[in-house]
């Protein structure tokens, strides 16, 4: 395994969150060379899906300079934003391919790690969409193989993959995701705590 390759996934805080991702083995010739050729093979789905999340994002973000009654219209489009994430959600189920299906042990801006039974080679590359239903979002990239681990007490596979190809934009993605995520947990572990 490079160092480097791992210093790069490192680079991005990991959450351990299950978040469904379809992994299809490839070729290295069949990972884009370059953002314009990754930006021509992302599925139409996938783009609408992230270009409304973006919306969502910019049109909120000038409402929390405003007084209490901003408050009001924001939690109004909050619930909007929310009836639309549904329908999005929804709609993103055709693109998860159940065959190719698995669940993330963690994810972030670097990448993800998945456990599986299947063993794969070092620098296997793959092509990834993943599936973010809280956020209403899916994001289509490449990664590598970089590290993989036999867990003994399962007898499967830890594999860590790094992103290969991935836009700037799904990137923040993956990054907010990551840290909403990191947010629900800790108001579930206070509310937790709270109750006991």
């Amino acid at each position: 395994m490079s160092q480097t390759k791992l210093e790069n996934f490192n680079q991005y805080f990991q959450i351990e969150e299950a978040v469904k991702v379809n992994l299809e083995v490839i070729k290295p010739e069949q990972v884009p060379s370059n953002a314009l050729i990754l930006e021509q093979r992302i599925p139409p789905l996938f783009k609408l899906a992230n270009d409304v999340n973006e919306l969502e994002q910019s049109a909120l973000r000038p409402l929390r300079q405003l007084s209490d009654v901003a408050e009001e219209l924001a939690a109004f489009l909050r619930a909007q934003s929310r009836k639309i994430d549904l329908i999005m959600s929804h709609i993103l189920l055709i693109e998860n391919d159940c065959e190719n299906k698995i669940m993330t042990h963690s994810y972030g801006g670097g990448g993800i790690i998945v456990n599986s039974s299947d063993d794969y080679p070092l620098d296997q590359n793959f092509c990834c969409k993943i599936f973010l239903d809280f956020d209403a979002a899916a994001v289509y990239c490449f990664a590598q193989l970089i590290k993989s681990e036999l867990c003994n007490d399962t007898n499967t596979f830890q594999h860590t993959l790094l992103f290969t190809q991935i836009r700037s934009s799904d990137q923040e993605l993956l990054v907010r995701a990551s840290l909403h995520a990191q947010t629900r947990l800790l108001k579930l572990q206070a509310k937790n705590k709270n109750n006991n």
